[in-house]
């Protein structure tokens, strides 16, 4: 399953394989999924494995649902052990400004800074790969 950030010559696919620790039903572990990016933008072609968690997706696709309806203000998606950062602000025209930070391997590999613009009309496409993700990993437990 993928989900993928668009933009102007900017491709970022981030696609989940599973549960990092598919037997441990507690909030800590068990919300932790093996996942692999590829980043396609203008200069470079990147991609390397990652661990991200359901948490974090949940987070970001409130965030751009309310993006989306209220065509104002800031949606993030950050990574706790450091992989990457995007964050995206939309102005008043439907255009959603992109700030990203990578990082391989986290917390001490090579960092790419970037930056990109996409239309408001990407949301909904984004939250709907983001929404059947949460289906087939959905948060599990309370922290």
């Amino acid at each position: 399953m993928k989900f993928h950030l668009i933009g102007e010559d900017t491709k970022i696919e981030i696609e989940v394989l599973g549960r990092s620790h598919p037997n441990t039903t507690d909030y800590w572990d068990g919300n932790w999924l093996f996942s692999k990016i590829n980043l396609n933008i203008p200069g470079y072609l990147a991609g390397f494995p990652m661990d991200l968690r359901t948490d974090e997706l949940q987070d970001f696709t409130n965030e751009l649902k309310k993006l989306e309806k209220e065509m104002v203000g800031k949606a993030i998606l950050k990574n706790l052990d450091g992989y990457y950062h995007f964050e995206g602000e939309i102005d008043q025209l439907g255009k959603i400004k992109w700030s990203a930070e990578t990082c391989y391997p986290a917390g001490h590999g090579a960092i790419l800074n970037f930056e990109f613009k996409s239309d408001q009309s990407y949301l909904q496409g984004l939250i709907k790969e983001l929404e059947q993700i949460l289906t087939e990993f959905p948060v599990i437990g309370i922290p």
